[in-house]
This record gives C-alpha cells, sequence and structure tokens, in this order.
C-alpha cells in the first residue's frame, strides 16, 4: 500500500465548458441518464447493531450529508431541498460532512444560504478539501457558528444522556488541512460510544500510520462520491491519497473495519461534471441500536 503523503493546499478543480454544457440540460430530459441521475438524491439508511450502544443511546437518530459542492453544478434550489428533507427525517443529531461548496467562496455561499437545520440535540460539521484548499478553518468555522451549526475540527462534541456519554469528534481534512489524530483520540478515551466523522476515509488509514489506531466505534465519511462513475462496485478514480486500489477499498457504503462500523457516503452533490452511473447521490438516515 502506498505511504500516506499530504498534499500542498491548491486551487480545487471547478467544471470546466463540458461539464456546465451538460449541466444546461433541462431537469426532465431522462434520455442523458447520468446527467438525470446526478439530480435525483436519495435517502439511504443504515441501522448499526453494535453491544457498545450504551442503553441511553439505543435508537439515536443521526441525519448525514456530505460533498454538496454548491455553485455551477448545484444551485439554491438543490440547498433548500436538502435542508427540507434533513429536517423531516426528525433526527436527534444532524451531521454536515464537509465540501459545502465547489472551493471556499461558495461553501460560505452554501452556509448563507442554507435554511435553519433542525435536530433534537446537535447540529454539527467538518471541513473538506474544497473547503479548505483557500480558506482557513477558523474563517468557515466562524461561519457555521453564525448558522449554529457547531465546528468540529480536531475537536469533539460530548453528548450526555443518563450518565452515559457519545463523543462526535473530526479531524482537520487530511489532504488540505493539519489533522491531529492524537489529540481527537485523547479527547474521546472517556466516551462509551465514539462517532468519528472525517471528511475522507483516507483519514482512517492515516490515523493508523500516525498512532492514533481505530479510536472510534463508528467513522462516517464522504469525500468519494462513489466515484461518481463506478461499474460493477469498481471506480476508475476515487480522489484518494492512497491511489485507486485503497479508494475503492473505501468507496462506498457500510462495512466493518478493525472491530468499528464505516460508512462512506456517495455525497448530495458532483465535480468536474454533472454525471452519475451506479454511484446515487445519497443523504443518510442512521440509527443506532444496542445489540
Amino acid at each position: 500500500m502506498d505511504t500516506f503523503k499530504r498534499k500542498e493546499a491548491h486551487q480545487p478543480h471547478r467544471p470546466g465548458k463540458l461539464g456546465l454544457f451538460f449541466n444546461s440540460f433541462p431537469e426532465k430530459w431522462k434520455w442523458c441518464f447520468p446527467v438525470y441521475a446526478s439530480r435525483q438524491l436519495h435517502l439511504k439508511e443504515y441501522e448499526i447493531c453494535s453491544s457498545k450502544v450504551p442503553a441511553a443511546f439505543d435508537g439515536l437518530r443521526i441525519a448525514y450529508a456530505s460533498d454538496v459542492h454548491y455553485g455551477a453544478l448545484l444551485g439554491e434550489a438543490r440547498v433548500t431541498d436538502l435542508a427540507q428533507r434533513l429536517n423531516a427525517l426528525k433526527a436527534d443529531v444532524i451531521i454536515l460532512g464537509g465540501d459545502y461548496g465547489e472551493d471556499a467562496k461558495h461553501s460560505f455561499l452554501f452556509l448563507e444560504k442554507l435554511p435553519p437545520l433542525e435536530a433534537k440535540l446537535a447540529v454539527c460539521g467538518v471541513v473538506g478539501n474544497h473547503d479548505r484548499a483557500e480558506g482557513t478553518a477558523e474563517e468557515l468555522s466562524a461561519a457555521m457558528e453564525k448558522r449554529g451549526i457547531t465546528p468540529l475540527v480536531n475537536s469533539s462534541l460530548m453528548l450526555k444522556i443518563n450518565g452515559k456519554t457519545l463523543c462526535i469528534c473530526a479531524t482537520d481534512d487530511v489532504s488540505h488541512g493539519n489533522p491531529k489524530f492524537s489529540e481527537v483520540k485523547a479527547q474521546a478515551e472517556d466516551a462509551d460510544f465514539v462517532i468519528y466523522v472525517p471528511h475522507a476515509p483516507d483519514a482512517l488509514q492515516a490515523a493508523k500510520e500516525e498512532g492514533a489506531g481505530v479510536f472510534y466505534d463508528l467513522a462516517l465519511c464522504g469525500h468519494t462520491h462513489g466515484g461518481q462513475v463506478s461499474l460493477f462496485g469498481f471506480a476508475p478514480y476515487t480522489a484518494s491519497l492512497y491511489g485507486n486500489r485503497y479508494g475503492n477499498m473505501f468507496l462506498s457504503g457500510h462495512k466493518e473495519e478493525d472491530g468499528a462500523h464505516v460508512i462512506i457516503s456517495n455525497g448530495v452533490g458532483t465535480t468536474w461534471m454533472p454525471l452519475r452511473l451506479g454511484a446515487k447521490a445519497q443523504y443518510h438516515l442512521i440509527t443506532l441500536r444496542r445489540k
């Protein structure tokens, strides 16, 4: 397996003329199915059963959405639709998984245009590579707080019920930020159940390489888009720092790895071009169950 190498922050890719041309197709044109499919958002539900889930958190409902990529390929109407869908789930916790805009400028615009999100216990969000490349985590965190969203950047949020603690934590973006795995692990070590929400699944391998290991019980990740174009579970390009072999290992869906549950979302939006094939756009409802 390739050695983990962090990239220097660089300007994220934006849609070119061909991408903008595809995006000009009317919503009803199903004959160009990959374009049509990129605009259809699907609810994907998971039930995570574990003996580590405290009885106090049995049945906890988590709404999760990642990789909106607000900008040229996804407009304000779809941002409003996403917020309505998340609120309709009546979740205990809402988690936003990063890459809110196609670049940092549009990430701030996304937060300005996002309708208020409603959850019983908490609304929180992490930062992704597109958010981080041209902006600072501090600026984005401040914008989140103005919208009632708790930012998670090398930090954690503790939820306590009946003397039991659930920790939701995240590191900074693994490719464009400064993730502090050991610090986050230390913050989470006294919790009864830990949900780790890095933007990219590459962080799971990087945490092992940098000595933090598997300090979580459930990891929620985005970034991959499911490949956007995936044939029989394989994507030609997966945006992994480790190369396609590792990227396809954590491409999409739910798996158990090293005693922890891992969920990888296909995400809401797209990059480069508004195309999806074999990788439906998703948002999620995740229910914790005590085994």
